[in-house]
C-alpha cells in the first residue's frame, strides 16, 4: 500500500498552517510468477551409487552397472553416427567451462501434470560420485533426507527402472514428517530405462534420449567406443508428479522421503524437486523515520509508515502552539 501526503507551506494572521491530504491506494491484488518445481537439496547420504559416466571424451570416469553390465552415459552419441542420441546436460562452472564436478541443473521435457511448468531437476556430479540412489529386491529400499523440513504443494520425482518383467516396478512410497508422523503408503510404477512403451508420455529427457555404455572393472576415458552398438536407442528417465495438497500433506514439513524395495528389478532415483507451500507471507520491513525533512513551497512526497507518525507528531504539536496574532 503506497501513502503518499501533499505538502503545502503558507503563512496567515492565524499562524502557520499545515494541510495534508492522505492518498491510499486500494490496489490489493498480488502477481505471482509461474508456479515451477525446483531442486530439493539433500543430504550426501541420500546418494550411493555413481551410475552415470561424465560427459566427456577426454577424462577418465567409472560408473557402475544400472542393468547387467551397462550404466547411463552423459556423453550420449552413437558410434559411427548410425544414431546420435542427446545426451545428459554438461556441468558447467560460472565461466561456462565444462566441470563435471558439479552438480547439473535441467528442465524436463515433460510437462508437470500439477504445476504445468516444465520442472526443474539437479543431477548430482557425473564425474566419480555417487549420482543416483540405486536399490533393488531384497533391499531396503531407499531414502532420500532433505538438508530442511520443508512444506511442499507438490513433489516431483526423477526415476528409471531396469530388469523389470512386466516394463516397470511398483514401489511404495513414504513420506516423514518434522512432527513425528509419516503418509500413508503412496504406490506408484517406476518404468523401465529402455523407454517403455506405456510410460503414458512422462519420458523426462528430451528425444531420443541417451545411450548406455558398457561398465569396466576401472576407470574408463569415456569414448565413443564403449556405447552400446547393438542397442542404439533411446533410454529414458522419468518424471512423477505426487500432488501432496489434494493428498492432505500439503501443510506438514517433510524430513525425508523413502522407497519400499520392488517384488523384482532395479530402481534408480535421480532427483527430487518441489514446490514449496506458500502458506507464510514475506515479512513487512518498517522504515525508520527521516531524520530531518525540508520541506519545499508544494511538492509530493511518498513516505513510509514511520515518517507518516512522526508527521502526525508534528502537527499536534503546531495545533497547540498556535496563538492569536495581536494587532
Amino acid at each position: 500500500m503506497t501513502k503518499t501526503w501533499f505538502l503545502m507551506q503558507g503563512r496567515s494572521s492565524a499562524g502557520m498552517v499545515i494541510a495534508a491530504t492522505l492518498l491510499l491506494s486500494m490496489a490489493t491484488n498480488k502477481t505471482h510468477g509461474s508456479v515451477q518445481d525446483t531442486p530439493v537439496s539433500l543430504t550426501s547420504s541420500s546418494w550411493n551409487a555413481d551410475v552415470v559416466y561424465a560427459s566427456s571424451s577426454w577424462t577418465t570416469d567409472s560408473a557402475v552397472a544400472f542393468d547387467g553390465q551397462y550404466a547411463w552415459d552423459a556423453y550420449g552419441s552413437a558410434p559411427s553416427g548410425a544414431y546420435l542420441s542427446m545426451g545428459l546436460p554438461e556441468s558447467r562452472d560460472s565461466n561456462g567451462d565444462f566441470t563435471p564436478t558439479l552438480p547439473t541443473l535441467f528442465s524436463s521435457a515433460y510437462t508437470d501434470a500439477v504445476t504445468g511448468t516444465a520442472t526443474q531437476f539437479e543431477f548430482q556430479p557425473f564425474q566419480d560420485a555417487n549420482n543416483v540412489n540405486l536399490f533393488q529386491n531384497g533391499t531396503t529400499g531407499a531414502t532420500l533426507s532433505l538438508n530442511k523440513a520443508t512444506a511442499f504443494d507438490n513433489i516431483a520425482i526423477l526415476a528409471a527402472s531396469a530388469n523389470s518383467e512386466n516394463g516397470y516396478v511398483t514401489i511404495d512410497m513414504t513420506l516423514h514428517f518434522a512432527n513425528g508422523s509419516e503418509s500413508s503408503l503412496i504406490s506408484y510404477n517406476v518404468y523401465d530405462w529402455s523407454r517403455y512403451a506405456g510410460a503414458a508420455g512422462n519420458q523426462a529427457l528430451p528425444y531420443p534420449g541417451v545411450d548406455r555404455s558398457t561398465v569396466s572393472s576401472g576407470g574408463t576415458l569415456e569414448t565413443q567406443s564403449h556405447l552400446d552398438a547393438n542397442n542404439l536407442g533411446d533410454f529414458q528417465m522419468y518424471e512423477t508428479d505426487f500432488n501432496l495438497e489434494s493428498l492432505g500433506y500439503s501443510n506438514n514439513a517433510i524430513t525425508s522421503v523413502s522407497f519400499s524395495a520392488p517384488a523384482a528389478g532395479d530402481v534408480g532415483i535421480f532427483a527430487l524437486s518441489g514446490y514449496a507451500n506458500p502458506t507464510q507471507p514475506l515479512p513487512v520491513q518498517p522504515t525508520a523515520p527521516d531524520p530531518a525533512v525540508t520541506l519545499p513551497g508544494s511538492m509530493p512526497l511518498t513516505f513510509s509508515g514511520g515518517t507518516l507518525l512522526a508527521l502526525a507528531a508534528i502537527g499536534r504539536r503546531f495545533a497547540r502552539m498556535r496563538r492569536p496574532m495581536i494587532r
